[in-house]
């Protein structure tokens, strides 16, 4: 519910300081909107889905994910404000030798220095484009929703026609008249929403990065997943992950958060006997690699069935390199 409406309309069982203690506009310079409260009375936020503060959320977040050093929220503030910046993608084009420095107090050799570690990580599969928009409600159905698409356009043109039962057929949601179904379905409505509200943020920015085509002939893809450490010389997973995307023109890896029997590889920072943490992920996969050589022994290895590789991160690059 919008403050305002939510101030004017008093019910008298609250009291009156309650009413006046809240804020009832955004404060951030430039939005002015109203605020929104949660039905629990708990929770505040604004109106605007182009708020500057949410714009500067989303873009240390793009960087975080990334792996690019230098950029944190007073240096992303600056720059939303400097440029007024509305979409965040937008980093993308952004040339600071024409454009001119991020912000002030900040140099024409920091914004360069910002950028091109921008521009080295741009390659992308659809669906990771999406996920590093950070778009609200979006983070967890990108893949379900792009994964089987190379083109934008045509994603949009199956959800202008769709609405929001092409999302709920995406993300497997079942119709139904429980109250959970209920709930999920709403779930839907608000990824829906949340696409289109954003549509043009994304058709904007897209010719501007390199968007991976894993459903053409050629292109090897790959399934793997990383320990809490990958090794060095990559300081984040995030980094490793869009260093290797960016390396190999017929590889995509999709990385996944969780080990299953159908990942390609493990990629571990200990596979070559460094020192480091023996995770649950490890432990997983060593696992499995043993009841798979049992199996094999035993003439009972079942179809998919396969041994899956423990390799540290610049092992795998070179397996990569030789495919």
């Amino acid at each position: 519910m919008l403050v305002p409406e939510f101030v004017k309309n008093r019910n008298g069982l609250i009291s009156d300081k309650f009413y006046e203690s809240i804020p009832q506009y955004c404060f951030e310079d430039g939005c002015g909107f109203p605020m929104e409260m949660s039905n629990t009375l708990t929770q505040l936020h604004c109106s605007n889905p182009r708020c500057p503060s949410k714009i500067v959320q989303r873009l240390v977040a793009m960087a975080n994910q990334l792996g690019v050093k230098d950029m944190g929220e007073s240096r992303a503030a600056k720059f939303v404000h400097t440029f007024g910046i509305t979409n965040p993608l937008m980093i993308f084009t952004y040339e600071p030798d024409s454009d001119g420095a991020m912000g002030d107090g900040i140099s024409l050799e920091v914004s360069n220095k910002i950028v091109n570690q921008f521009n080295e990580k741009k390659s992308f599969t659809l669906a990771e484009y999406v996920r590093i928009a950070n778009l609200p409600f979006i983070q967890t159905s990108a893949m379900s929703i792009f994964g089987d698409y190379d083109s934008l356009e045509e994603v949009y043109d199956e959800i202008d026609k769709g609405g929001v039962e092409f999302i709920r057929s995406k993300l497997n949601i079942k119709k139904g008249d429980d109250e959970d179904t209920e709930s999920i379905s709403i779930r839907a409505l608000k990824v829906y929403e949340s696409l289109m509200t954003f549509k043009s943020d994304l058709l904007q920015a897209v010719n501007w990065v390199t968007i991976i085509k894993t459903h053409t002939d050629g292109m090897k893809t790959l399934k793997a997943v990383c320990s809490d450490e990958v090794g060095a010389p990559f300081r984040t997973k995030a980094d490793f992950y869009a260093t290797v995307n960016n390396s190999f023109d017929s590889i995509h890896v999709e990385f996944l958060n969780s080990v299953t029997k159908a990942i390609d590889y493990l990629v571990w920072a200990g596979a070559d006997g460094s020192p480091a943490r023996y995770t649950n992920k490890v432990k997983k996969v060593t696992a499995y690699n043993e009841k798979y050589e049992a199996n094999k022994e035993a003439g009972t290895l079942k179809d998919g069935e396969h041994y899956i590789p423990i390799v540290t991160a610049n092992q795998f690059l070179e397996i990569l390199k030789e495919m």
